[in-house]
């Protein structure tokens, strides 16, 4: 842990600067519970990086989902304290001063003192890359606002047979009955049922597409002939992630 925030302070004015147009707001005011976004912009030194500059207050007592973030974190406490759980780690109290860096991919889940915490938080990541990830008990949550669970079998049977027939394709059986498959240098992910679970037929995927203007944007699809319930159990128990740490 770091005692001071000033190594913070040349990117404080960076950002102070960068954001000049924005209003700005009365410093008594005190913003919402939750992660506020404050500015998000590439790194003009690199040709891939963005950086995400956020307020986030976390109310006395309250838990943060358990989550990571695909690239660094680093945070700086101005008020109150939090208890920070990560994985692999002793818990540890973060008070107002102090500093803290959260490596890629390290899933942790903070917890507000008791009087809370506010603390400005710079996130690292590649261009495309959401800001965070949620986790369940069995990996990633699925965002189910981007999945479409109705499909034929007949098209689900045509998808696998797609994918397994790819070159690139190394598939592997899971516990349940289920096939998982990783193309595109393990970018690009697809998990298929088998006969005997109960969301069969069913595909997800997971994975880097290229958007119109050439960036490389995470995205996640599901289809299902299955009932929607089961679907979705499915969808939300398969422990499934492309690999961040690769070109697209």
């Amino acid at each position: 842990m770091i005692r001071t925030g000033l190594f913070l302070a040349p990117l404080l004015l960076a950002g102070a600067c960068v954001s000049e147009g924005h209003p700005h707001h009365n410093n008594d005011v005190r913003p919402p519970p939750g992660s506020n976004q404050m500015l998000r912009a590439p790194i003009t030194i690199s040709e891939d990086l963005e950086v995400v500059v956020s307020d986030v207050v976390i109310p006395a007592d309250a838990t943060v989902p358990r989550h990571f973030h695909p690239g660094e974190e680093f945070i700086y406490v101005i008020e109150g304290s939090a208890i920070h759980v990560e994985d692999g780690k002793p818990d540890q109290v973060l008070r107002a001063g102090d500093a803290y860096v959260i490596p890629p991919e390290a899933e942790h889940a903070p917890r507000g003192g008791p009087v809370g915490a506010r603390a400005i938080v710079f996130r690292v990541h590649k261009d495309g890359l959401p800001e965070r990830i949620n986790m369940g008990d069995n990996g990633p949550l699925p965002n189910f606002k981007d999945l479409s669970l109705r499909s034929s079998e007949s098209d689900l049977a045509d998808l696998r047979e797609k994918i397994e027939g790819r070159a690139d394709a190394h598939c592997h059986a899971m516990a349940s009955p289920a096939v998982m498959c990783h193309v595109a240098n393990g970018r690009e992910v697809y998990t298929f049922t088998e006969a005997g679970n109960r969301a069969h037929p069913s595909a997800l995927f997971r994975g880097f597409v290229v958007s119109g203007d050439g960036r490389s944007q995470l995205q996640e699809r599901g289809w299902s002939a299955a009932e929607d319930a089961a679907a979705q159990a499915f969808f939300a128990s398969v422990r499934m992630w492309p690999d961040t740490g690769r070109e697209p």
